[in-house]
């Protein structure tokens, strides 16, 4: 695969290698190839800046355009600029400033955020400029064992498998690893003799990434060492000089992590180093974050939960994340087992196979990417060997590699080809309050509300100077959903904290700080702060004596809300309750009136339905069935008295009360559109038992009709496997949808029209399972152009109508 050449013997030991690591080098390094490398660096390097350059732009650009209206998601980007505000205030990380990366993270995104503009734009421009040198990197690496086009290839690639087309740019520690760990290959690639030197200096970059995030360094830090064991087994004599190169960059890597804790030590921080960084996740990621046990087989069950874990959260990972790392690593092994081992391929293998730990308990596709860019050339590789064995003449073969690559990846750069489409059309607003997050782009809705609180707690301040702000959001971001309340400690820089950790989180600020509730209200009290959080549901605030509230605005899962401290003069300043909807309309005065804002009690506009909840037993008193959660749902539905477990879906997402206690009308309308997988079908009913030729392939669509407002459309049935959409469309547009894929003996669908019109009904495939479960087979046979399905589709719907 490379220029690996058998380690150094000792002078007059008489021992051979057992391999020849030398000759398969010849016979993937081509002549032409060879005069390529001759034309000089120059050229490499031109190429090189010019990847980098292109990552540059993507990453620029998808920097202000985050999956969550334009944040990674707002807990995170919240936690990570209050960390960087801290820090540019002279706080010491983790003794004054929570971090579960590590020490050099934070101090270098502090220096991306004084160095570009003071806000959390600036940090993430940052990010893309260290981007922009791992791709230049790749890209020098990759000519290791390519040619300038199919090196090209595969850095463009690694752009295009990147997660900012779906998330924008993630303030990370992966990214700083990242680079460091490419630095660290090429060097550790560029010494086939295992020199103690470079190893040492691989060592210190390794060091550098385990105080950027201690796991991945350790990790990489194991692949080394993993790599160096396997000369040892295949090269006889090898074992002195991958001893000595073991100690080098095992020392070069204590020598780093002795000093970030010897500074820590200094700075008083390394207790909370130890617990933020190695007890908090340990707890958290190891214990909390875990699902119960339960349910599976034999094997499920007899499978350690950390392994079974790991598998499961793989499972619901695109496919090719695996065949990229196991055409590595089984090429390697292939090459081992016949005693034919190339060492680079070797290198890449041990790191492509070890960082996949990486991803444990992260159902995050970012992280397959991270912990899988330096195996994207070898993939390459892998694919240019084999075409030199299936097609004859140096173009084809590098054109069958370029096609054989594409299909294995083609559906994931599909899907952030269609990810990247939609975050430019639904990020149309650019924030400009508040100052620190100046540039990010989201839509009309939340743009309102980050200004108008804004400005509210702006004019609270400047009759209140010095006023803090605190939080107390409870959610968690794994169980309880994201805490979107963190963004608002940032809205002003002298916004300090006095505990290292200032949100509330579970393990953190129950087992590790213990003491973190009680000293935030007596803060409280004490200070009278205004505080602020976020929760899902219907317009309910918080209970504080002494307070009210000051702001709210709706989102679309609950309200954002706002409390000051009831100061005499908060009246005379004109500091009068205000809420803010969806919609940009506002209202004022409720909370001094001891009421609930009209525009609060307005049933969400979004297309989407949800799923409400499972029905063990109904109800059959009168009063109808309550289905607790975020937003309760009472049903009454004589219909399903003798049903049990039925999952209940309906739209609005957070309709209050569905009365269908009137006339049942089946739709009895011929449709204009029918599947051939639709079976059995007759008024009010049909049945669809096949595999469908689209995952989300029409499967009915009925014509146009007039509909009331105020009526139902109900569906009642059995999804067996599979999935489907039911919805509304109205001049081509859909006013809303269900998607029904979780499989049930009983499955009802409310919808009630918000709005007199003419709709058409479509049903439709929607087929959502990982690749892993019954489908999988059929997306891959699909995916490499060897079947017309996508896979099967099971479900009958006994009971469709109208009831007005």
């Amino acid at each position: 695969m490379g220029q690996s050449e058998s380690p150094v013997l000792p002078a007059g030991s008489g021992a051979a290698p057992r391999m020849n690591v030398a000759s398969p080098v010849e016979r993937l390094v081509r002549p032409e190839q060879k005069i390529d490398r001759a034309a000089g660096p120059g050229t490499d390097l031109a190429i090189a800046s010019a990847l980098g350059a292109a990552v540059l732009a993507v990453s620029v650009y998808f920097a202000p355009r985050g999956f969550h209206l334009g944040f990674v998601d707002m807990g995170h980007d919240g936690y990570q600029l209050r960390q960087v505000l801290d820090l540019s205030e002279g706080a010491v990380i983790f003794r004054d400033t929570f971090d579960q990366y590590g020490p050099l993270t934070g101090y270098l995104n502090t220096a991306g955020f004084l160095a570009l503009g003071r806000r959390l734009l600036a940090v993430k421009y940052f990010l893309a400029g260290w981007y922009a040198v791992i791709g230049g990197l790749l890209f020098m690496m990759a000519r290791r064992w390519l040619s300038r086009s199919l090196a090209a290839f595969s850095v463009i690639l690694w752009l295009g498998l990147a997660p900012f087309y779906q998330h924008g740019i993630m303030i990370s520690a992966h990214v700083y690893v990242l680079l460091f760990q490419t630095v660290a290959t090429l060097i550790a690639l560029r010494a086939p003799h295992l020199a103690p030197g470079r190893y040492a200096i691989v060592g210190v970059l390794t060091g550098l990434s385990a105080v950027s995030k201690m796991s991945m360094g350790v990790a990489f830090l194991a692949a080394i060492i993993l790599y160096l064991l396997l000369r040892v087994l295949v090269e006889r004599g090898a074992w002195r000089p991958a001893a000595k190169a073991a100690v080098a960059v095992s020392l070069g890597f204590a020598i780093v992590i002795g000093i970030a804790l010897a500074l820590l030590w200094a700075n008083g921080a390394f207790r909370d180093w130890y617990l933020q960084t190695i007890a908090f996740p340990r707890q958290f990621y190891l214990s909390y974050g875990q699902a119960p046990a339960g349910g599976g087989g034999l094997i499920a069950r007899l499978t350690p939960r950390l392994v079974a874990t790991f598998m499961a959260v793989q499972q619901q990972q695109a496919l090719f994340w695996w065949i990229i790392r196991g055409v590595v690593v089984v090429t390697a092994a292939v090459q081992l087992v016949s005693r034919r081992a190339d060492n680079d391929l070797l290198l890449m293998a041990c790191i492509t196979a070890v960082l996949w730990l990486g991803v444990f308990a992260s159902l995050n596709f970012m992280h397959q990417w991270w912990t899988v860019s330096l195996g994207i050339a070898p993939l390459v590789v892998c694919g240019r060997i084999a075409m030199t064995r299936l097609v004859s003449g140096d173009r084809v073969r590098s054109w069958s590699t370029v096609a054989v690559v594409l299909v294995i990846v083609g559906t994931g750069l599909i899907d952030r080809k269609n990810a990247a489409i939609a975050r430019t059309n639904t990020l149309t607003e650019t924030m400009n309050e508040p100052p620190m997050f100046r540039g990010i782009r989201t839509d009309a809705s939340t743009k309102r509300a980050f200004e108008t609180l804004y400005q509210a707690i702006a004019r609270y301040r400047s009759h209140h100077p010095g006023t803090k702000l605190v939080t107390i959001d409870a959610s968690d971001g794994w169980w309880t959903g994201i805490n979107e309340s963190l963004p608002f400690l940032s809205f002003f820089e002298d916004n300090a904290h006095s505990q290292a950790a200032y949100w509330s989180l579970p393990i953190l600020t129950t087992a590790i700080y213990a003491r973190y509730t009680d000293a935030l209200w007596n803060e409280i009290r004490a200070d009278h702060p205004l505080i602020v959080e976020q929760h899902a549901g219907w317009y309910k605030p918080e209970s504080i004596s002494g307070y009210s509230v000051l702001a709210a605005a709706q989102n679309d899962g609950g309200n954002w809300y706002v409390y000051a401290h009831d100061d005499p003069d908060r009246a005379e300043h004109g500091e009068v309750s205000i809420y803010l909807g969806r919609d940009g309309r506002t209202e004022s005065g409720f909370a001094e009136r001891g009421e609930i804002p009209q525009l609060a009690m307005r049933l969400s506009s979004n297309v989407e339905a949800a799923l409400r909840g499972r029905i063990g037993v109904p109800d059959e008193s009168s009063e109808g069935t309550e289905i607790p959660g975020t937003f309760p749902l009472v049903l009454n539905d004589r219909a399903l008295v003798n049903a049990r477990n039925i999952d209940v879906y309906t739209w609005p997402a957070d309709l209050r009360t569905a009365s269908l206690d009137g006339a049942f009308e089946p739709i009895a309308e011929t449709p204009v559109t029918r599947a051939e997988i639709v079976r059995d079908l007759r008024a009010g009913a049909w049945a669809v038992d096949g595999y469908a030729p689209g995952p989300y392939s029409y499967l009915l669509e009925f014509p146009e009709a007039s509909m009331a407002g105020g009526a139902y459309l109900v569906l009642r049935g059995e999804l067996q496997e599979g999935g489907f959409t039911v919805g509304l469309l109205q001049h081509g547009q859909w006013t809303n949808y269900v998607n029904v894929t979780q499989p049930a003996p009983v499955f009802e669908v409310v919808v009630q029209i918000q709005k007199s019109g003419r709709y058409s009904l479509v049903v439709a495939n929607c087929i959502e399972s990982g690749w892993w479960q019954t489908g999988w087979r059929y997306r891959l046979r699909r995916a490499l152009h060897l079947a017309k399905t996508v896979g099967p589709n099971r479900f009958g719907v006994t009971a469709a109508g109208w009831i007005h």
